[in-house]
């Protein structure tokens, strides 16, 4: 059964249609969700809101609007994760110190010396990043761990390139402050 006969049929409520639809989308959904949450445990929250939604809104799907609905369910996935941070930021309490950004790419065979110090740097800045505030975390993580050019990050995220860019802007920003704090 192809996908659109699969949302055809989940629309109509016929049985077995929605469970197709997340058994096909579900580790690919999951990987997204982890990129962003860090944690396999909040990656299994998100994925489970994420379809909740989407199953709850499958019949304001309309495949001739978008690029299909694996990018429809991307979308929600990253809303989903954006609103989690979000809820997540809010119940934290202690704050984190940073040290520095990596300014290299790691090195195709690194000493152990250089796996040691890239490991703590990694944890600064993965503590870092949590500090940010939820969109400002998506993005940087699409950019610098994802390596995404701006449009396709705008694209992704159903937003302007200049509202990337601002949040860019204002995320190295941030996270200077941060570094030259903790110096």
């Amino acid at each position: 059964m192809t996908e659109q006969l699969l949302i055809d049929a989940a629309k109509d409520g016929r049985p077995g249609a929605l469970d197709q639809l997340y058994l096909k989308h579900h580790s690919r959904i999951f990987n997204l969700a982890l990129r962003y949450v860090c944690s396999r445990e909040d990656a299994e929250d998100v994925v489970q809101e994420t379809f909740l939604k989407a199953f709850g809104h499958i019949r304001s799907f309309e495949a001739d609007y978008g690029a299909g609905f694996a990018s429809w369910i991307n979308r929600i996935c990253i809303h989903c994760a954006i609103d989690y941070l979000r809820a997540r930021k809010r119940q934290r309490q202690a704050s984190m110190s940073l040290d520095a950004l990596p300014q290299d790419p790691p090195s195709p065979t690194p000493t152990p010396e250089q796996l040691s110090l890239e490991q703590g740097v990694s944890r600064l800045v993965q503590n870092a990043v949590t500090e940010l505030p939820s969109r400002q975390q998506i993005i940087f993580s699409l950019r610098f761990r994802e390596y995404m050019k701006i449009r396709q990050i705008a694209v992704r995220l159903d937003c302007s390139e200049g509202n990337v860019r601002s949040h860019l802007f204002r995320t190295t920003a941030r996270l200077r402050r941060a570094f030259r704090a903790s110096v």
